[in-house]
């Protein structure tokens, strides 16, 4: 049993009021957003402000008085004052004098824009407090000693993004998110997709939702990208929490490495590797996309830091009402060029920028490549030259076959060229689902061979979706190997692990199943869209799409019903933790016996 002593209980009476105060401010702050800036009762003797901005102002303020006591009283006792409470009695005082500021003056932006990211900030310390009171009160949360019946990674997984999915569908159905009103369905459709980084929509971004909603599918993509996991226990790190023993064996699992320890160095690679190239992304934007959008700075740049964001994470969501296709960014080639970067190093996966920034820092280190980063970067490689060679090669045969096709006058109309360049950008986009051009207009072939880029996808611990070229490369070689009548499948001098092997073939083979079941359901749900001349294909595509969590589509999510709306929703949940992580859900792994039967043969053929 854990023994506090009476100085540190004394400290600990400030955390629940801290706690407290801060999700008091994120409620005030979210009624404030999602009923609108100037909803509450005016008061005209403090110059006509709401009493929600009043009572935001003196939350925040209160707040801040209680976390310098708390300061205060921790340098009295002579202790040491940790870098979350120098941290937070900062935030908090930005945050009362942002507040004051946003409801007094007139400021060139909706006053949401700042009131909701601070008001995030204060729940997220809110949120701290009360889980560091909750480890220091229960001793088995820190040590790790709990029952043998919590649940596994893959549980807390799915249960964090179904919670995320629900919270932002209801942010996103309020009055203050949306220009005019969506359904439940919709919102929660949209609210998955941005979760699972897939791209579908169902309606017009840009001219559906207002500031905040854009933000509420902002924070989606982002935390859905990283993982809620990986993005809480990052936050954790960042203020200067310790992980506990339980939390480095759940991110571990998650991130399907070998041990806890690993997880603190990989975590500062995930949080550095995503601010530096987001950050970096949006500059570049804002300077590249003044000349081509007619906004004002302040918009410049959000739709600087939506895209760098929406491009590094894979998410295929765009602010432009035709997505990249879009006249005023069609011919953006720098443009292009920017986000095809970040798509490329978000797609790539942290792990193996991990182990290159380690190379960079020790330069003299004569270490062999791992495993996976040399196969990965191979399969990578191989993937990107089949898909550009393999598009490009269909967009020319397809016309000259159909030359009455609709593909035909697209094609004379925009050229060789930019079916080459288009074919670049989606084979390195094989996982974002940007375009730049209507898919529907390709042939039948190309849409297929792009099917069978989306199943192939990115990498592991990445932000693209997709089985995982390593995963297929994996089969492949298995495959070979059972041909020439090897033992074992060998790469880079090294065997790899029969667990290894048997997980890619189940994780490929449930993936077909699924996408098949899937496919079949909504056909079943939809007789139109079915009946339509291509419906087999394109319900198929949007399936392969979903489950990929890729976001190509030619124009069946529109068609759907409620039902399923719901159906593509869970294929792209599911797409994002995984058909063999969804697995272990329901079945539970056993031990292996020692004890095997008799071995008999089949006849195959």
């Amino acid at each position: 049993m854990l023994v506090i002593n009476h100085g540190e209980r004394n400290s600990r009476f400030f955390e629940l009021p801290e706690s407290l105060l801060g999700l008091l401010v994120l409620v005030v702050v979210l009624v404030q957003a999602c009923f609108g800036v100037n909803a509450g009762i005016c008061i005209p003797a403090l110059g006509g402000e709401s009493a929600q901005g009043v009572l935001l102002c003196f939350l925040a303020a209160l707040y801040a008085f209680v976390v310098l006591l708390h300061l205060v009283f921790t340098a009295y006792r002579r202790r040491k004052i940790g870098r979350f409470l120098w941290l937070q009695l900062l935030a908090c005082s930005v945050t009362s004098a942002a507040f004051y500021y946003t409801s007094v003056h007139a400021i060139p932006v909706e006053p949401v824009v700042v009131n909701f990211p601070l008001g995030l900030m204060s729940g997220v310390f809110s949120f701290i407090n009360l889980r560091a009171m909750r480890t220091e009160y229960y001793p088995d949360a820190r040590t790790g000693r709990v029952k043998r019946s919590r649940p596994n990674p893959a549980f807390s997984f799915f249960v964090y993004m179904a919670v995320l999915v629900a919270v932002s569908t209801v942010l996103l159905v309020s009055p203050g998110a949306t220009q005019h009103p969506i359904s439940w369905a919709d919102a929660f459709f949209l609210s998955a997709s941005a979760t699972s980084i897939t791209g579908l929509t169902p309606v017009d971004v840009a001219g559906t939702f207002t500031t905040f909603g854009k933000m509420v599918l902002l924070l989606d993509i982002q935390v859905g990208a990283l993982g809620v996991m990986t993005f809480t226990y990052f936050v954790l790190m960042l203020v200067g929490k310790r992980l506990t023993m339980r939390d480095s064996m759940k991110v571990s699992g998650y991130l399907d490495q070998d041990g806890g320890s690993r997880v603190a160095p990989l975590l500062r690679v995930v949080g550095g590797v995503t601010l530096g190239a987001e950050l970096i992304g949006a500059v570049i934007l804002f300077f590249l996309l003044r000349n081509h959008l007619k906004v004002s700075d302040v918009e410049l740049v959000g739709y600087s830091v939506f895209h760098a964001v929406s491009a590094f994470c894979n998410a295929g969501i765009t602010l432009f009402p035709d997505d990249m296709s879009t006249e005023c960014v069609a011919r953006a080639y720098p443009v292009q060029i920017v986000m095809m970067f970040l798509m490329f190093i978000g797609t790539v996966g942290f792990g193996v920028w991990q182990e290159c920034i380690h190379r960079l820092r020790h330069k003299k280190s004569r270490k062999r490549w791992s495993t996976h980063t040399w196969l990965v970067f191979r399969v990578t490689l191989i993937t990107m030259l089949i898909g550009i060679m393999g598009m490009c090669i269909l967009s020319v045969i397809e016309p000259w076959l159909h030359p009455n096709g609709p593909l035909s006058a697209g094609a004379e109309e925009e050229g060789v060229l930019f079916g080459f360049w288009e074919s670049i950008w989606n084979s390195i986009g094989r996982s974002a689902g940007f375009s730049l051009s209507d898919i529907s207009e390709h042939g039948v072939v190309y849409k297929l061979f792009l099917c069978v880029l989306m199943f192939v996808g990115g990498n592991p611990a990445g932000t693209g979706g997709g089985v995982y070229a390593p995963v297929v490369a994996i089969c492949v070689l298995e495959v070979i190997r059972i041909l020439r009548g090897a033992h074992d499948v060998e790469i880079h001098n090294r065997r790899i692990a029969r667990g290894t092997v048997d997980r890619a073939i189940a994780t490929v083979l449930l993936s077909f199943v699924w996408i098949g079941g899937t496919t079949m359901l909504v056909l079943l749900a939809e007789p139109g869209l079915a009946a339509q001349e291509g419906g087999l294909l394109k319900v198929f595509f949007m399936e392969v799409s979903a489950f990929t969590t890729t976001g190509f589509d030619l124009g069946a999510v529109e068609q759907l019903s409620v039902f399923s709306k719901l159906v593509v929703s869970l294929n792209m949940l599911f797409g994002r933790v995984g058909m063999f992580t969804c697995m272990l859900m329901f079945i539970s792994p056993k031990e292996p016996s020692p004890a095997r039967f008799p071995e008999t043969r089949l006849p195959l053929t």
